[in-house]
């Protein structure tokens, strides 16, 4: 799905328009806290000297890792008329007569291997891109990818789309809609992590049950908010558990923290064909009025609502579980989950520990056997 739009894109460059006082090191600097972040990270910024999306400078930011699975290339493109940023990729469409959006449903159809419809919003954002929205159907209704075609209507452009104005931290908070997560923990505390994970996939898993008694130790000096992120075409249920959650987080939200517990604690249990049965029966056992959580749990407006969630994230270059949002620092967690472990750790005043790497023969499924 993402992972076939991202292996599509090309890097693309134009030449450097900017004038003092922002520089190359302001803009590797805006770079660097869009970036998830990385165990031994280094970062670089190129300029690229070839034809672009109208009215933006384009740079490659290469960041490097010690986690070989963390090293990445983006493009930032920056406009130096608005100070307008986009943090993410950009794509050349077919040119030829044909009106944008019949040429933008074409070449996302090729480049998703799935029949997909494109609209183009009819009012010019600032620097003249236009918002795009390409839709494909998934089994829960209809998938939304976003992004942007510039004013020369020859490039498709998908990513953060934020502004040197502004902390690139509050853009990615804003974007992501955290207001709908579900929230424990201190609603003042100074340190927030926000947890966006996938109930199926198996580092999830082994990053809750390492996180989760050190959390639960000093949840009151954390904001925690958690988002689901199931990424459905891959897990095949991942998308009702996290509908059973957004249900329960409606009808009983004081039993929201001992679902998402459970569903984690039983990952090797559930399949496609028994996740139904088992919500039902959490729910039964835990005294929730089944009736009310089905209601939502069934809805379609509320599975789009998901869906909705999900591309907001991918948008804004979240594609990966799971992800955690430190005091505005996005990070993945990995095998063992050191960096992320201490990161957290930081947070609420504890020192650093080492974890010891498990090896390879002993690892299932990308993470280490518990």
């Amino acid at each position: 799905m993402m992972k076939k739009l991202l292996a599509a894109a090309a890097l693309l460059v134009a030449p450097s328009l900017f004038a003092e006082p922002v520089t190359q090191a302001t803009l590797l600097r805006y770079a660097e806290h869009a970036s998830a972040q990385c165990p031994g990270q280094s970062f670089k910024i190129e300029p690229i000297m070839q034809q672009g999306p109208a009215g933006f400078d384009l740079f490659r930011i290469t960041q490097g890792s010690s986690d070989e699975y963390c090293a990445t290339q983006k493009l930032l493109l920056v406009s130096p008329k608005s100070g307008q940023t986009i943090f993410g990729m950009v794509i050349r469409l077919p040119e030829d007569t044909r009106p944008m959006m019949i040429r933008l449903a074409e070449h996302a159809t090729t480049l998703l291997r799935a029949p997909v419809t494109a609209r183009v919003a009819p009012i010019s954002l600032p620097d003249g891109l236009k918002a795009v929205t390409m839709t494909r159907d998934t089994p829960w209704g209809h998938f939304p990818y976003d992004g942007f075609v510039d004013q020369s209507e020859q490039f498709l452009i998908v990513g953060l789309r934020g502004s040197l104005k502004e902390a690139p931290e509050k853009t990615l908070r804003d974007q992501l809609g955290v207001s709908n997560g579900a929230r424990r923990g201190n609603p003042k505390a100074k340190n927030e992590i926000i947890e966006l994970s996938d109930f199926e996939c198996p580092t999830c898993g082994n990053a809750h049950k390492k996180l989760e008694p050190l959390l639960e130790k000093n949840i009151s000096k954390v904001n925690y908010v958690r988002l689901d992120l199931p990424l459905f075409e891959h897990h095949e249920w991942a998308f009702p558990a996290a509908m059973g959650a957004r249900a329960i987080q409606r009808v009983a939200p004081e039993k929201y923290w001992d679902y998402v517990n459970t569903i984690f604690a039983n990952q090797q249990l559930l399949k496609k064909e028994n996740i139904d049965a088992f919500i039902k029966n959490f729910c039964t056992d835990h005294d929730i009025n089944w009736a009310a959580a089905e209601k939502i749990y069934a809805s379609p407006s509320e599975r789009q609502a998901l869906l909705d969630q999900v591309s907001r994230a991918f948008s804004a270059g979240i594609s990966s579980t799971p992800t955690y949002i430190i005091n505005g620092e996005a990070m993945g967690f990995g095998p063992e989950g050191e960096f992320t472990i201490n990161s957290v750790r930081k947070a609420i005043g504890l020192p650093p520990v080492k974890i010891a790497s498990v090896p390879a023969t002993k690892k299932k499924n990308g993470a280490a056997k518990q």
